[in-house]
């Protein structure tokens, strides 16, 4: 399985939310590594667990800068990261269950994150950019960490 590595088509433009893109990427690319082991759904588990919640903090700060910019297209966009979250849930229950592998939940994950960022999340900079409201790094509330 090949990682998914980091290229400047998913530069948004915004520092603080490509920092966290990234953080989520490797966790994505940490999940695929584990894996490729046998034996090793704990560590799958967990490391799915730290992308799912890492994920939902995100979220929740992109979010929180759609609403603050007044971005029109936030609710469309927050239906987006629910649905993403539903999915994931899906799928990682599918693989608890043997019905899927961590390859084909890892090729999901990739799809996802590289479409979202390169399609939506690009929108929502440039929306802050045409209406001149300079740094939105400060924008989101509560940033989400950068521990991973």
């Amino acid at each position: 399985m090949s990682l998914f590595e980091w290229d400047d088509s998913l530069n948004t433009g915004e520092a603080t939310i490509d920092r966290q893109h990234k953080n989520l990427l490797a966790i994505v690319n940490r999940v695929r590594l584990v894996g490729e082991s046998p034996d090793r759904e704990v560590e799958v588990m967990q490391s799915l667990t730290d992308m799912y919640l890492y994920a939902k903090e995100h979220f929740f700060d992109e979010e929180g800068l759609m609403d603050r910019l007044g971005y029109p297209g936030a609710e469309r966009h927050k239906a987006m990261h629910k649905s993403f979250v539903d999915k994931t849930h899906a799928l990682t229950d599918a693989c608890l269950e043997g019905d899927m592998d961590v390859k084909d939940l890892c090729d999901f994950l990739i799809t996802w994150w590289r479409r979202h960022i390169v399609v939506e999340d690009v929108k929502i900079v440039r929306f802050a950019m045409g209406n001149a409201v300079g740094n939105i790094a400060s924008a989101p509330a509560n940033n989400a960490s950068d521990k991973h």
